[in-house]
């Protein structure tokens, strides 16, 4: 019973997990469409930003500090 249990409580937080990660991505994508050279990654798990110089980039345009904030 409580091996079923625990595998339920998994299986929610798993696709929680991935309906996050797919609302992040495709917020950031979305975004990095106005932008040019940067690049968005999406796995089950993660989203990965990158581009040249992003960090500098970041500090100086206000459109880069918001990628993939969700709106």
């Amino acid at each position: 019973m409580m091996a079923r249990l625990r595998g339920r409580g998994e299986a929610a937080g798993a696709r929680a997990v991935r309906d996050a990660v797919a609302r992040i991505a495709d917020a950031a994508e979305a975004a990095a469409a106005d932008l040019s050279g940067i690049a968005v990654e999406r796995d089950a798990t993660s989203v990965t930003i990158s581009a040249r110089g992003l960090w500098q980039r970041r500090i100086d345009d206000a459109r880069v500090r918001w990628l993939g904030a969700e709106r």
